[in-house]
């Protein structure tokens, strides 16, 4: 059997198929059949009738399935097709009389959006401006297509750089009501590649959700590619690769559905960049192989650029250097072409071929490609790509000997970074393929150090660290961004506040790797001198500060090896081994052992991985622990500034009393002690327990604000993907989140006790610690918290409690008090621990029996110690004011 479609002209079927409608004359118009063919076609099955045109149009299975080929086989054919066709409607505009002139130019328009898809594809910006000029000139009726016209002068500013321009004229879009929904869509892809090309990660990932929310709802398949490709292109960009692949595959899948072959070449290239950023080389080899193939088979160069740059970044990390060159020379003189140049593009393979050059110690050769890709940088307003070429002209200087402008360039560097502030939630700041902010910060502190200039590196280690806090705020609370904004503290003013007796052991970390599959983790081994300017050797630095003295210590150690393993429920216990608490107080204190005798007050301030080292447990080799009732009181902070400004800055007495709120929760997560301890604590301290299943929240943001002392055991929660969303829940279906702690919860309070089931941990990242509930206290305006760096035990809590509240009521300080309370916990006796539970049960009138059985086992210990492993005692800490 013979099918019709054989016997009809291909070109034919594929014009019609990318036309809505068309009649004898169109077709005669257009192909080069004779006036028999066009009505042999048209009288054949192959179209149906529009009677209201008094046209035809092809059949939908038919139109579908010639689309497809055609964009999957002769996408150049499209182009062409789809030019002439836009210029026949617009020509029916130009010469339509009133009654047909609506239904020109919806013709008109219908076929200038599809070509502008086409085009966009190619960045041949001129074409569609010279289109939209010659729609506009033939002064059309209807106000959407006016919207539409204004949508593309919006998009061709915006992706030519003209960015202010371009934002306003989408930003005016947006506001009229009239608006359509389809053109909406577009308006706010548009206006998400202009915020991610100016490095406004966060608002461009927004304005792409909303794009693929408003595109499912209209059944928009394009477009909901195109939301998944751009948000995979954005996590790519700051750095999150798992994230990225899976949106770009998700996109693949779309465009291969839709049969767009230029899409789904890009999507391609995305995946294969995100497979190599996690070092799946041969994966990234064959998805960029393929991405080339395709942009030639449909004849597409201009995205070759980006393709043979990201091949030239592969041959780099493996090793072989030439062939690195060539690539990103082909991909420089791409970008550079007359016909399709990128500035973006063109900045993108000088960065890269500087940093070759740089690897092969060709200074000059380096510093010369950098200084190329400065100046489009300035003119991108690209601030990411600024700090990344200074930082690398600061390493080209530096192996010159030249220190002073590395400093200078250092400083350079760390400028464009402060100015990007909030830019980002993603606190490792991705600012290239080739460095993070963190690393920019670690070098200058070294540089500093390596030039005397010591109190210049404090200076620049509280930069580094205290204030990321605000990026994560921008993006997930910016109104809460003048709350906890501050300046930085200087060494100086750390020295005038400090008491005789007080030291503060700061902590900074150097060299930290990216967790889990990363570039830097699957480089080859034996490309050492690639891996040198990638990586900072790893190591501590140690500022120890007294009101007199200031020693900076280099510890080689290695703070990765601090990290638990993925995914360890209870981080920090890893460490308590006594072999590895023995070398972690050698590595981490023996350097100041020779200040602790004249210390009795001990503030530590952990970097990096050292969040996970349990402090007090560490032992000296004569077995004597870092905790001791004869040793200094122990403190932790986030930074000397959150120190200095928030803690001590704090005066005491301001509340009064004290509040405790308790909850068991339930199920099999249910706690048997939380309000038993709630009640014990408030009896104790003469205040006010809310236990069990009544509403706390709201009286807690406005009764609970005056306390004193502010207590809360139950059950917690952290967000790692939003710390701010880290919550302690107070009862049923009351979930108190360190966002409302921030901005309602102002509190009077000299101390917060977290006795709450991983209240302590907290989102470790490089740059700035501590993003969960206890920080969030701190802002809200708590002097002191105690909380758990891991999960205790009800009994020992209610044990360590009892107790520190007990030195309170005695006059002792916070963390002299839970110094003591610590030590006398791990010196208690199976016998000791009876007796306590016997006096529990008479006090507190609950059940019996999980009391009977804690005093029955605790009798089989006898005289031994039952909590003398730092499993149990060391999870405790206080942070912020000790006194």
């Amino acid at each position: 059997m013979v099918d019709e479609r054989d016997s009809i002209d291909h070109e034919l079927l594929s014009l019609c198929g990318m036309l809505r409608w068309f009649d004898r004359d169109l077709l005669l118009t257009l192909t080069s059949n004779t006036a028999s063919a066009v009505a042999s076609f048209l009288a054949s099955d192959l179209v149906v009738s529009v009677p209201e045109l008094v046209a035809f149009r092809l059949r939908d299975d038919l139109r579908v399935e010639w689309l497809t080929r055609l964009r999957a086989d002769q996408p150049q054919t499209e182009l062409t097709l789809r030019t002439q066709v836009f210029r026949y409607f617009l020509t029916r505009i130009e010469h339509a009389a009133q009654p047909t002139l609506r239904s020109a130019e919806d013709d008109c328009l219908y076929q200038l959006g599809e070509l502008f898809l086409l085009i966009a594809a190619r960045r041949e910006w001129h074409l569609i401006t010279q289109y939209v000029s010659a729609v506009r000139a033939a002064a059309l009726q209807q106000a959407r297509y006016v919207h539409q016209l204004l949508f593309y002068d919006g998009f061709v500013a915006i992706r030519t750089q003209d960015y202010d321009s371009g934002q306003q004229i989408l930003q005016e879009l947006l506001d009229q009501p009239e608006l359509s929904a389809d053109l909406r869509v577009q308006v706010l892809n548009a206006l998400g590649q202009a915020h991610w090309f100016q490095a406004r990660y966060d608002q461009a990932i927004s304005m792409y959700q909303q794009v693929h929310q408003q595109a499912c709802i209209l059944e928009n398949l394009p477009y909901q590619g195109y939301a998944l490709l751009n948000m995979g292109m954005v996590y790519s960009e700051i750095g999150r690769y798992e994230r990225a692949l899976d949106l770009s595959s998700q996109s693949l899948q779309v465009f291969r559905l839709l049969g767009d072959s230029t899409r789904e070449a890009q999507a391609l290239y995305e995946i294969g960049n995100n497979a190599m950023q996690l070092g799946r080389w041969v994966d990234a080899q064959q998805y960029f192989q393929q991405a080339i193939q395709l942009y030639q088979a449909i004849g597409i160069v201009a995205q070759l650029a980006n393709l043979y740059s990201c091949q030239g970044f592969l041959y780099h990390m493996l090793g072989e250097e030439d062939q690195s060159e060539s690539a990103y020379r082909r991909g420089l003189a791409e970008a550079q072409s007359a016909d399709h140049g990128d500035a973006a593009l063109t900045m993108d393979n000088l960065l890269h071929l500087g940093f070759l050059y740089q690897t092969q110690q060709r200074w000059d050769s380096a510093l010369e490609a950098y200084a190329e890709a400065t100046t489009l940088a300035e003119r991108l307003r690209n601030q990411h790509a600024l700090a990344l070429i200074a930082y690398r002209r600061g390493d080209v200087f530096k192996h010159q000997a030249n220190a002073a402008a590395a400093l200078s360039a250092y400083q350079q560097a760390i400028t464009s970074i402060e100015e990007l502030r909030g830019s980002t939630e993603n606190e490792e700041i991705k600012i290239g393929l080739l460095g993070t902010s963190q690393q920019i910060y670690e070098a200058m502190v070294l540089l500093c150090l390596e030039c005397g200039h010591t109190r210049a590196a404090f200076d620049y280690v509280e930069r580094a660290r205290s204030r990321a806090f605000l990026d994560l705020l921008m993006k997930k609370a910016p109104e809460l961004y003048r709350v906890v904004d501050q300046p930085v503290v200087t060494l100086g003013e750390v020295q005038q506040q400090l008491p005789a007796g007080a030291l503060i052991l700061e902590y900074f970390a150097l060299g930290v790797l990216p967790q889990g599959e990363h570039v830097l983790n699957k480089l080859p081994k034996q490309n050492t001198r690639l891996r040198e300017h990638l990586t900072l050797p790893a190591q501590i630095l140690l500022f120890a500060i007294t009101c007199d003295r200031y020693e900076v210590h280099r510890v080689q150690f290695n703070p990765n090896l601090l990290r638990p393993a993925p995914n360890d429920p209870v981080p920090g216990r890893h460490l308590l081994q006594e072999r590895k608490l023995t070398h972690l107080y050698d590595q981490l204190l023996r350097p100041i052992e020779h200040l602790l005798p004249e210390c009795n007050l001990l503030y530590v301030i952990p970097h990096g991985p050292l969040h996970y080292v349990p402090f007090v447990a560490l032992r000296s080799a004569n077995n004597g622990y870092l905790l001791n009732t004869n040793g200094p009181a122990l403190a932790l902070a986030p930074s000397a500034t959150i120190l200095l400004r928030n803690c001590l800055g704090h005066a005491l007495g301001r509340g009064t009393g004290m509040l405790a709120l308790g909850y068991n929760g339930t199920g099999d997560r249910a706690l048997q002690y939380a309000e038993i301890e709630a009640q014990a604590v408030a009896a104790l301290m003469h205040g006010n327990a809310w236990t069990g299943t009544i509403p706390k929240i709201e009286r807690l943001l406005t009764e609970g604000t005056h306390a004193r002392w502010l207590h809360i055991a139950g059950h917690a929660t952290y967000n790692t993907l939003d710390p701010l969303d880290s919550t302690l829940y107070v009862g049923p279906q009351e979930a108190l989140s360190a966002r409302t702690i921030i901005a309602q919860l102002d509190l009077q309070a000299d101390l917060v006790i977290l006795s709450a089931c991983t209240s302590g941990l907290s989102q470790i990242a490089p740059g700035d610690e501590l993003f969960g509930l206890q920080r969030a206290f701190l802002y809200a305006g708590a002097a002191t918290v105690i909380c758990t760096l891991w999960e205790a035990t009800d009994v020992v809590t209610l044990l360590v409690m009892e107790r520190f509240y007990q030195a309170q009521l005695q006059g002792q300080a916070p963390a002299a008090a839970l110094r003591d309370t610590l030590a006398a916990v791990r010196s208690m006796t199976g016998f000791e621990l009876a007796a306590t539970v016997r006096r529990w049960r008479d006090v507190y009138q609950v059940e019996a029996a999980p009391f009977n059985e804690l005093e029955a086992a605790a009798l089989q210990q006898g005289h031994a110690l039952p909590y003398a492993d730092p499993q149990h005692w060391a999870p405790f800490m206080l942070i912020g004011r000790p006194t």
